[in-house]
């Protein structure tokens, strides 16, 4: 076979050369089109090399008009990269180097007590407000070291708030101490560009200053309460043992008679404390059950509402329900 296409070949070398059955090598900046023949995507740039940028801002282009696009329209972006944009848009609160590009639709701004991103009881949230909403999250504990957190640890006759750090485990603060902090990040994601913002706490908060609409999740829950009506009493399910006293009291002080039952947000996998709570709730003649801390979930909602036969409300659902109403979607 060698033989015979090197036969083949020698009419072919003898006009060519001994490059003949070989890859041909086009010198730099050689143009492989027929000078009459027009390329059928438009001419080709002799700068095009330069006006790209580095790889990184290549990626972040895809999807939107490049600043040297055609106006002829050849070079139009395909229809379905828009949806790359919107997966941007939904990771601006945590990448701070999409923080300068422009947002549009209405910006609902997140404040934990704890350290953001709360990605416990966002994506729920975010469910209800939809696509068509950014969110932004910052935490009243954002930057704090282990030291840093346990001096703000809360003494005796202090307000006791339960919150999630970064890395998932839980800590107790004195509302003392985060009062201020709660309020700087008010005002961070104000001076941020947000439409309004909402509180990721159901404890009773003094009144805070806000320049934009700012939702209070106490207050939320307080007025869905005083609006409905139920036979039984009031079931309260409360994050810790330590906080069964103060929020007794502070529900009673608002006028009901509440029945308490405490079990952390961070336990709420266990099926012997589920289990104890709802035995604990249908004893008490439950006849309506509020998950009185916004670090409660939908599955914890569903399970308690098997456990004891009644309505179940989840103040984090409830909130982003009043925040989707107030943007319009």
């Amino acid at each position: 076979m060698d033989a015979l296409r090197a036969e083949k070949l020698q009419p072919v070398r003898r006009a060519l050369g001994d490059g003949a059955g070989r890859p041909r090598r086009h010198p730099q900046g050689h143009d492989r089109r027929r000078p009459d023949v027009p390329a059928r995507h438009g001419p080709v740039r002799a700068d095009r090399d330069a006006r790209r940028g580095p790889a990184g801002i290549r990626r972040l282009l895809r999807g939107r008009r490049h600043p040297g696009h055609r106006e002829d329209g050849r070079r139009g972006p395909g229809r379905h990269l828009v949806h790359r944009d919107r997966l941007l848009e939904a990771r601006r609160a945590h990448d701070a180097s999409l923080a300068a590009r422009p947002v549009s639709g209405p910006i609902v701004g997140l404040v934990t007590i704890g350290q953001s991103p709360r990605v416990d009881v966002v994506p729920d949230m975010e469910t209800i407000l939809g696509p068509a909403v950014t969110v932004r999250e910052r935490g009243a504990l954002d930057g704090l070291g282990r030291a840093e957190i346990v001096a703000l640890a809360p003494g005796p006759g202090d307000d006791i708030l339960v919150t999630r750090l970064a890395d998932g485990t839980p800590a107790f603060v004195a509302k003392r101490h985060i009062i201020g902090r709660v309020q700087a990040a008010i005002g961070e994601l104000e001076r941020s560009g947000v439409t309004m913002t909402a509180l990721l706490c159901t404890g009773a908060f003094p009144a805070l200053e806000a320049s934009r609409l700012l939702v209070l999740p106490h207050q939320v829950l307080l007025g869905v309460l005083r609006a409905l009506r139920w036979p039984g009493r009031l079931g309260i399910v409360t994050p810790s043992v330590q906080h069964v006293p103060q929020t007794e009291a502070r529900w009673r002080a608002d006028g009901f008679d509440p029945v308490v039952v405490p079990l952390s947000p961070y336990e709420e996998e266990s099926p012997s404390e589920l289990e104890r709570t709802g035995t604990a709730l249908r004893a008490a003649n439950a006849g309506l059950v509020a998950l009185d801390c916004m670090g409660f979930r939908r599955k914890t909602r569903d399970e308690l509402q098997r456990l004891t036969g009644a309505p179940v409300l989840l103040a984090n659902l409830l909130v982003a329900r009043v925040v989707a109403e107030a943007c319009g979607v």
